[in-house]
Parts: structure tokens; sequence; C-alpha cells
């Protein structure tokens, strides 16, 4: 049964630094869920220095983020102003729609990634 069900510990998770390309401002990336079929479920912490932001981005498949600590900013395509999240907030992503997440400027900001299907198209900087 063990064979159907995988544990990963917190402690045993390197948290490199995000991509320069994808990333800017202070951004580690852990990978917690690796893909165990084609298309299938992967999961990643985010953790973001004050001011930390992904480039703007695109899913192909949908997407939850869950807050788990300090205080970001998401804004996607359409929104004028950037809407400020905090610890608790679950954020539904859908496909196609272009959108950045990242830090305020005060505050470290935490998140988990769930991505259901899909892949990840990558823009330009947050401006």
């Amino acid at each position: 049964m063990s064979s159907y069900f995988r544990v990963v510990p917190e402690g045993t998770l390197p948290s490199p630094a995000a991509a320069e390309d994808k990333f800017a401002g202070g951004v580690w990336q852990a990978e917690i869920l690796t893909r165990q079929k084609p298309d299938g479920l992967r999961g990643h912490r985010f953790a973001y220095a004050p001011g930390g932001r992904s480039n703007w981005h695109v899913h192909t498949g949908e997407q939850a983020l869950i807050v788990v600590a300090g205080h970001g900013l998401i804004q996607w395509e359409g929104l004028d102003e950037p809407r400020e999240l905090q610890p608790g907030d679950w954020v539904h992503v859908e496909p196609g729609v272009p959108h950045w997440h990242g830090a305020t400027d005060d505050s470290v900001f935490v998140h988990l990634a769930v991505t259901a299907t899909g892949e990840t198209e990558w823009g330009d900087p947050v401006r």
C-alpha cells in the first residue's frame, strides 16, 4: 500500500533560488511534489523576500495558491491594481489568464502552489 502514498517531510526539502529569468528580488523555490505521470499534479513552495516578484506568466492548466506566511500581492490581466493576500487565503488560478504574484515591499511572502495539470508559459518582468 505504501507505493500509492508519499510523505515529504518539511525538513528534507532543499529551497534553491528560483530562476532569475522568471523571478526577481529574491525568491526561493522548493519542489515538494513531482509529477508521477505525464501532465500530472505537482506542488511547490515559494518564499519571497520583501518586494520579490514572479514575472507575468500563464498556466495552461489549473493551479491553486495557498498563502502560508507574510503578505503578498497578485494581479491578473484586467485587474487595475494588485490585490493583497494574507495567510489562509486561497487563489484559484484559471488556465490562460496572465498574472503575477509576489511579496509586498514590507513583508516576506510564502505560498504553496499546487498545479493540477499543464505547463507554465513565462512572460515579462513586472514593471
